[in-house]
This record gives structure tokens, C-alpha cells and sequence, in this order.
């Protein structure tokens, strides 16, 4: 995986995400838009043989993009850990 910034601005970002494709853009875009603050999220693959992204994410002000997508995996990391968690107390009953 490569990022590379696309276009930056106080409440705007672009990222292109190189050695991705919709399983991560989905999950990303979805939680973004979980995020308080934010007023717009999305992805586009550009290319259907090329495996990148691009992402999209603009915000009111209250928080800037940066801060908004690690927010964003950070919701997405408890929400895994609490699916694990589900999982395994599935084979122990």
C-alpha cells in the first residue's frame, strides 16, 4: 500500500491509494461518514485494471480531514475487535 496526497486543503483531502481497491474504500467511506464532522466522504476506483483508489473527504471545520480518517480506522479497529470477540465466544459455546 502506497498513499499519496492529491489535494489539501484546511477541509478538504484527496488521497490516492495504490494496492487497494473497494473492500478498503467502502469500509473507509462508510466510517468517515460515522464521523462527526465530517460533510462528505467517498471513493472511485479510476481504473478497473489499476488496483487504486481515490478518496475524498471534506469536513465543516470542526475537525480536519487528517484527523477525521484516523478517527474513522480507529472506529473501524473497535468494531473489528469487538467482532472478533463475537467470534471467538461463538467456538467456546
Amino acid at each position: 500500500m502506497e498513499i499519496k496526497i492529491l489535494r489539501s486543503g484546511e477541509n478538504y483531502l484527496e488521497l490516492q491509494i495504490d494496492g487497494e481497491e473497494h473492500t478498503i474504500g467502502n469500509l473507509l467511506k462508510g466510517y468517515l461518514l460515522k464521523v462527526q464532522g465530517v460533510k462528505f466522504a467517498s471513493y472511485s476506483k479510476p481504473h478497473p485494471l489499476i488496483d487504486s483508489i481515490i478518496l475524498k473527504i471534506m469536513t465543516d471545520g470542526s475537525i480536519s480531514p487528517k484527523e477525521a480518517l484516523v478517527k474513522a480506522i480507529e472506529l473501524a479497529e473497535e468494531d473489528t475487535n469487538k467482532f472478533i470477540e463475537e467470534v471467538k465466544s461463538i467456538e467456546k459455546g
